[in-house]
């Protein structure tokens, strides 16, 4: 059975104005080091879009992240799963803000990462849990780099997954640290795992 998740997302406060203006001011101060700096960001937006398949023979701790987020007797075989994602532009035009559909063996999902905080509600989640929920997720993007990174608080923990794509735009590689939520207030040794998925693009 394919599952998809519906989200939303937090509503913008700033105005078009003040973001016109911000996003010139960010232009300016970039311009020196960068030259372009529009350009610059389009450019490494751009490497992003796409569609990825995830190299599972790469893998790093993967089955350890999965096991951590409650995943069982499945999480070998769910690591070694196809995993393809296709980014495409959100539709705000905005450079480094994206929408990404992900689809594994039973889930189909879309959704939109926004510059800076919002909320992602779920009616079930192959990672946070098979109920109802939420998570709160921050996330940027930095074109000199071309990094995007995305930090989420859920009830299990919190998480930063960073992706960056190859100077020659053809791999893809992904970086999931995590860090359980003690159990206890007094127990100061927490559940971390960091994972690594290298992803290859295929369109």
């Amino acid at each position: 059975m394919v599952t998809t998740t519906t989200t939303t997302t937090t509503t913008r406060t700033t105005s078009r104005e003040v973001s016109r203006c911000r996003r010139r001011s960010r232009m300016t101060m970039r311009a020196g080091r960068n030259g372009d700096a529009s350009a610059t960001s389009a450019s490494a937006a751009s490497a992003f879009l796409g569609t990825w398949t995830r190299d599972s023979k790469h893998n790093q701790h993967v089955v350890a992240y999965l096991v951590a987020h409650g995943v069982g007797a499945d999480a070998v075989d769910r690591s070694r799963a196809p995993y393809e994602q296709t980014w495409t532009p959100s539709a705000s035009g905005v450079d480094g803000e994206f929408t990404v559909r992900t689809t594994t063996p039973g889930t189909d999902r879309t959704l939109t990462y926004p510059i800076g905080a919002f909320v992602e509600k779920y009616e079930t989640s192959a990672i946070f849990g098979k109920g109802p929920g939420e998570v709160t997720r921050v996330a940027s993007f930095d074109a000199s780099t071309r990094t995007h990174e995305v930090k989420t608080e859920s009830s299990l923990g919190r998480e930063t997954t960073t992706r960056t794509v190859s100077d020659d735009g053809k791999q893809m590689m992904c970086v999931r640290r995590f860090v359980a939520n003690c159990e206890d207030e007094t127990d100061y040794e927490q559940l971390e795992v960091t994972s690594v998925e290298r992803f290859v693009r295929v369109a």
